[in-house]
């Protein structure tokens, strides 16, 4: 990777890191439907800005956009807005870093990614990881507060945004890709918020800052930053961003909110992380 890649990397990881802080604080005013939608629509009109040739799409390239619109912005959104409000900002951010593994495994089970036995053993590994990292030692515990599930959730739906996204980026380019699936990740949101919700402002003292950050940077520049490197380095490589995310969120949420993060927590996400640095050692070969 050149040395462009790994800041592309720190940009994004950083920017993303600090989003579940900026959903903690933004849900002192705002519930979750209001802070997915604003910040998917802050970022499409960021993105917007800039002016791009595109390509006449088919039926189905906008099928696949809209699920990446979907999957990877409107859905995962809400879900670790949601799960913030029973879970700290550092355990979201933590649960997310389990994402590299989901991005495998549902490339292995949905896309036809060819894998050795080697790298079986490690997503195995993985599995285990996330394991620890939801219910510790213990047994399954279904008791556990509702924000584990529900970022657990989020983090299996990014794994199928990211591999639907890769031939995209390829055919499109990176920005325009971007540009139009977060129109249509603004339209499902509108939805769910226009169903769910009430309209509120989100106010200079409370949570405006919050979700201009949001927008503008974890999904606008983040977004653009992330979806190049995979059209650099592929979305195995590139989902080595994902294992500095945790990284992050622990920092911010410790600086800030004074949160703490449990020793079998951070055992939990150095075996994913290590499981999924070892699988992505070997790019995976595609099938038909």
């Amino acid at each position: 990777m050149l040395v462009k890649n790994y800041l592309q990397m720190l940009l994004t990881s950083a920017l993303w890191g600090s989003s579940f802080l900026l959903m903690k604080i933004a849900l002192v005013e705002l519930n979750p439907f209001q802070i997915s939608f604003y910040r998917i629509f802050i970022g499409m009109v960021f993105m917007n800005l800039f002016i791009t040739k595109i390509e006449k799409l088919n039926g189905k390239d906008h099928l696949n956009i809209a699920l990446v619109g979907l999957l990877w912005m409107s859905l995962p959104f809400y879900l670790f807005a949601a799960s913030e409000e029973t879970i700290s900002s550092s355990l979201a951010g933590l649960i997310n870093g389990s994402t590299p593994i989901f991005i495998s495994i549902v490339g292995v089970l949905f896309f036809s990614q060819k894998i050795t036995n080697t790298q079986k053993f490690y997503l195995i590994l993985g599995f285990a990881g996330i394991y620890v990292l939801s219910f510790g030692l213990n047994k399954i515990n279904i008791n556990l507060e509702v924000g584990t599930y529900l970022a657990l959730i989020a983090s299996i739906s990014y794994g199928f945004a990211a591999n639907i996204v890769q031939p995209l980026i390829k055919k499109f380019g990176a920005l325009n890709v971007l540009k139009i699936a977060l129109r249509y990740g603004s339209i499902f949101s509108f939805i769910l918020f226009s169903l769910n919700s009430n309209v509120l402002i989100p106010t200079v003292g409370e949570s405006l800052f919050p979700i201009l950050l949001l927008g503008i940077g974890s999904s606008g520049i983040a977004f653009f930053s992330f979806y190049k490197l995979i059209d650099d380095v592929g979305s195995i490589i590139g989902s080595i961003t994902i294992y500095l995310v945790p990284i992050f969120s622990i920092f911010f949420g410790f600086i800030f909110l004074n949160e703490e993060t449990t020793f079998i927590q951070i055992i939990g996400i150095g075996t994913i992380i290590f499981s999924a640095y070892m699988f992505s050692n070997k790019e995976p070969e595609f099938l038909g």
